[in-house]
């Protein structure tokens, strides 16, 4: 099955909670390697401070012979395989993280793989960038965010990528709308997610898509999240 990994150069562009609603939509085994306390970890409701183990550095470290870490379940959540602050410091190479997904996979027969990453280049993403089938970019209409858009399509321009306009405002700045135009001229464009201010402050762990008995506003932003996970499906056969 596919691997998806979700990068981005910059943070702040809802990279993660785009990962958390795909892995959910696809049904996928959602694999955290933004070691950041802010990350899919702690969102989903793991604290790696709580175990003595971290099931997916241990994995890594052990290499893609090695039996793959058991992602966790829970109702109405990805299967999440939990990130470690650790892997900050970890001196994992590009070549292995892509090893061990690619096995990973195997053993998870019939499982998409969403993969979430730290932003900016680093070992862990490279890996995960360079085994993926497609990788999904968040894109925010701004300055600053189209700016190291454009250095990351300079850096990756050989791979598969879909970009995906996130966090929308109702009335869009043009100019970056027609930049977006112009650098994604040969690149696809993932249907919008608009901007639903209300998820970043949600109580809950259960993911927008998943969540049992939901009011309009999930259903709307639940509905945008199934339309990308659709494009993803078909983006990867």
């Amino acid at each position: 099955m596919p691997v998806v990994t979700v990068a981005a150069s910059k943070g702040g562009v809802g990279k993660t909670t785009l990962a958390y609603e795909l892995a959910a939509a696809l049904d996928a085994v959602l694999v955290d390697l933004d070691w950041d306390s802010g990350g899919a970890t702690r969102m989903w409701g793991y604290d790696p401070a709580a175990y003595k183990t971290a099931p997916g550095l241990d994995a890594l470290e052990a290499g893609p012979g090695s039996p793959p870490p058991r992602p966790r379940q829970r109702p109405h959540q990805p299967a999440l395989v939990p990130a470690s602050p650790d892997l900050a410091a970890s001196r994992i190479d590009d070549t292995l993280v892509a090893d061990c997904l690619a096995a990973w996979t195997k053993a998870w027969q019939d499982r998409y793989v969403v993969v979430d990453t730290h932003p900016g280049a680093n070992p862990l993403t490279d890996g995960a960038m360079q085994v993926a089938d497609l990788v999904v970019v968040p894109v925010i209409l701004g300055a600053r965010e189209m700016d190291a858009l454009q250095g990351m399509l300079d850096d990756y321009a050989g791979y598969r990528l879909l970009l995906v306009p996130n966090m929308v405002p109702p009335s869009p700045p043009r100019r970056f709308v027609e930049r977006l135009a112009t650098l994604a001229a040969d690149i696809p464009v993932g249907p919008p997610i608009s901007e639903h201010r209300w998820i970043r402050r949600r109580v809950r762990r259960s993911a927008v898509t998943l969540q049992p008995n939901p009011g309009k506003a999930l259903l709307r932003a639940a509905e945008e999240f199934r339309q990308l996970a659709a494009v993803v499906e078909k983006a990867c056969g």
